[in-house]
């Protein structure tokens, strides 16, 4: 299975829950997909992202890894850049293992969907193929970008 950073954007909240328990069933279910760690964002009109947690339960895994932080530093701008590095402060990948995965066309991708209100799940998984995935983001009125982690 392939190793990828997940990311998954929804127009609203209620869509992203949705789409985060059945991601929850898939893995349960499916030998071919495993979560690693992920979180649940949002986007505020201000531009500020903000973890969600009180209902949506946004963690899985027990770590969020460093690249799942450095993701939403650079998706939440400046404000963005202290929670993520707060979430991703407990790894210690190089910041050079963070520049080449999170590559401006990458970011920029995402950037350009996660507008003001949105609400992204960001998921560290391995996977055999994307069509389960893809599937679920596509029945929640999604998009999905995924970023190799490894080779």
């Amino acid at each position: 299975m392939t190793q990828q950073l997940i990311v998954a954007v929804f127009s609203n909240v209620a869509d992203a829950e949705k789409a985060g328990l059945d991601f929850r069933n898939l893995e349960g279910g499916d030998a071919r997909f495993k979560i690693e760690s992920g979180v649940m964002v949002q986007k505020d009109l201000a531009g500020k992202v903000t973890l969600l947690g009180t209902k949506t339960q946004p963690f899985w895994g027990v770590v969020i890894g460093a690249i799942t932080g450095g993701l939403i530093g650079r998706l939440g701008g400046p404000s963005g850049a202290l929670l993520g590095f707060t979430i991703g402060a407990s790894t210690g990948l190089a910041g050079v293992a963070l520049i080449d995965i999170l590559d401006r066309e990458f970011v920029d991708s995402v950037s350009g969907d996660f507008a003001p209100g949105c609400v992204a799940i960001i998921l560290e998984a391995s996977e055999a193929a994307p069509g389960a995935v893809d599937k679920v983001v596509a029945a929640h009125r999604g998009t999905v970008y995924r970023k190799p982690l490894s080779a």
